[in-house]
Parts: structure tokens; C-alpha cells; sequence
């Protein structure tokens, strides 16, 4: 009697969370979830499918809800809800990698960057061993950030470029697929013209400014076919073009000029150099938190899969 009792209560609170969800309030909603599973521990046992099938959706809940409260910079609840996460998905590797990067994301914005990468490096490690990873390109993007922050630019360069090839893999679908000749999806489209932009933003950290060139053309490409030429990333990555080739012709005179003053002298040390701005990059986080377009630019990530990154210009940065 005792158990059909709890049953009955379990139903109840399962359809009690379902209308706060379909509400938006999600956090009454984890609430009742919590609850439920307290129940199904108690009357399913705690090693029970049935059990972790909730951690599953409970876990889930908690990084929505942390994303949540990340764009109100809600720092200790995003933590509490995080490591919440991080212990229900013992079980649920890709809610784990998918928290992890969540959890990257908190301490990126927090200014702790190595943390940042570390939780990343644990999230790439866990969908390396997966078979069926939802968006794994987002991962190494958000790599590349933080990598490019630490000053390490060939290494970011590399997650861009292996975020990149991911992506192409995902939306050019072979024929005979579920999704062959189906239109792109327009967030995916533009985490695409992110990656051709942060290549081209680690190129020109390690003064490739041809292939930087190259990369913001084909983001610009992209952008402007997909997206349309008014969309704030389309708009980013023909800036980053047209200061790219600035920069480019900058250093080009600068050569020239050096090359001219080695002739006059016979090879001697050559004038001394003018000069002139040096670009470099920061990251511009794709979460709706960031300043800028708010319907366009920062809300390309889902729910689950934390910041994705744009990087920056920023001309008067110094070396």
C-alpha cells in the first residue's frame, strides 16, 4: 500500500514538472525533479535504470538552468548548479563532456583560464571515446579561445582548423542520408563562419596574412550566402578583411622599405622601422551575455553546449 502510495505521488510530480516546465519556470521545475528522483531512488533502488535515466534529465536541467544564470552572472549559482551536474552525470558521458564545457565556460568568464582549458581538455577527452557526439566542433572552438587568450596560437589555430573539418563533416551530409539535400541550419551556419574566423585570427597572430585572408573570405562567403549580409558575424568577419589587409599591406611597405635600406647601406642593419598598430585578437563570447547583437551574434550555441567564440580585433593591443 505504502509503495503504490509513493508511485502515485512520483506520477503526480512528474506531471506537476512537466507544467512548470511548459511555464518556464525551470527552477521550481529542477526543484520537483530533485524530488522525483529522491522517490525513484527509494521505491526502483539507487542503482536502478530507472534512477539514472533521471540523473540523465535532472543533470540536463542543471545546465540549462546554469547557461541561465551565467548570462545573469550569477557566478555561485551557476557553480552550485554545475557541480550539481557534473555528479548526475556520472553515468551520462555526453551530459558530463557537455558539463565540462559549461563548466569552462564559468571559469573562462571568471578570468581563470586555465581551469577553462583544463575542464575543455576533459570534455575533448570524454568525445574522443564517443561514438555520437552532438556537436563536437563547439568544443575545439571554444579551445581556440581560451588557447589564443593563453597566447598559445598554434595550438588554437589547430582546434579551429579540426573545428572546421568537423563542421563541413556535419553539414555537407553524403547522399543517402537522413539529411542529404535538406537545407543547413542556420546556427550550425554560423558556428561555421565563426571557425573560418578564428583560423583566420590565429593566422594572423602567427603572420599568415594571405591564409588570414583567404579564411575571412570564405567566412565571408558563408555568412553572406547563408545568413545574409546584414547578420552581425557577416558583418565581423568583412571588418576583420578589411583590417586584415591593412595590416598586411602595412607589413608589406615595412619590407620593402627595410629591403631598400639594406640595399642603400650594403646590407647593414636598415632604417629603423615606424612602425604602426599591431592587431591582435581577443575572444568575443558567443553567449547572450556579450555585448552586441543580442538576436544575431550571441545566441548560436544550444542550451547544452555553453559559448561558442568569435574572435576579436583589437588594434591598439601591443604584443
Amino acid at each position: 500500500m505504502e509503495g503504490h502510495a509513493e508511485l502515485i505521488a512520483l506520477q503526480r510530480l512528474d506531471e506537476t514538472c512537466a507544467q512548470l516546465q511548459k511555464q518556464g519556470n525551470y527552477l521550481e521545475a529542477l526543484e520537483c525533479m530533485e524530488r522525483g528522483l529522491v522517490l525513484r531512488q527509494h521505491f526502483f533502488g539507487a542503482e536502478s535504470d530507472e534512477v539514472w535515466n533521471a540523473c540523465k534529465t535532472v543533470g540536463e536541467m542543471c545546465n540549462l538552468l546554469a547557461m541561465t544564470y551565467l548570462q545573469q552572472e550569477d557566478f555561485n549559482m551557476v557553480l552550485e548548479l554545475l557541480k550539481k551536474a557534473e555528479i548526475l552525470t556520472e553515468r551520462d558521458l555526453p551530459g558530463r563532456a557537455a558539463t565540462y564545457n559549461n563548466l569552462a565556460c564559468y571559469y573562462r568568464r571568471q578570468g581563470k583560464l586555465h581551469p577553462a582549458l583544463q575542464y575543455l581538455q576533459k570534455a575533448l577527452k570524454i568525445e574522443s571515446k564517443l561514438t555520437n557526439v552532438q556537436n563536437p566542433a563547439d568544443t575545439h572552438i571554444n579551445a581556440c579561445a581560451v588557447l589564443s587568450q593563453l597566447g598559445r596560437h598554434a595550438s588554437a589555430l589547430e582546434h579551429a582548423q579540426n573545428a572546421l573539418i568537423l563542421l563541413q563533416e556535419e553539414l555537407l551530409s553524403p547522399p543517402g542520408s537522413d539529411n542529404a539535400g535538406a537545407p543547413p541550419q542556420a546556427d550550425r551556419i554560423a558556428v561555421l563562419a565563426i571557425a573560418y574566423h578564428n583560423i583566420g585570427v590565429e593566422q594572423e597572430f602567427l603572420k599568415r596574412y594571405e591564409q588570414s585572408m583567404l579564411s575571412y573570405r570564405k567566412g565571408v562567403e558563408v555568412a553572406e550566402r547563408y545568413l545574409g549580409s546584414k547578420h552581425a558575424i557577416c558583418v565581423t568577419l568583412r571588418n576583420s578583411l578589411i583590417a586584415a589587409k591593412k595590416i598586411a599591406a602595412k607589413e608589406e611597405m615595412k619590407a620593402s622599405t627595410k629591403a631598400a635600406a639594406g640595399r642603400r647601406t650594403g646590407g647593414g642593419a636598415g632604417a629603423k622601422s615606424t612602425g604602426g598598430k599591431k592587431t591582435q585578437r581577443r575572444a568575443i563570447e558567443n553567449d547572450p551575455t556579450s555585448a552586441g547583437d543580442k538576436n544575431e551574434a550571441d545566441r548560436l550555441a544550444n542550451s547544452m553546449s555553453s559559448e561558442l567564440t568569435l574572435q576579436g580585433r583589437d588594434p591598439a593591443a601591443k604584443k
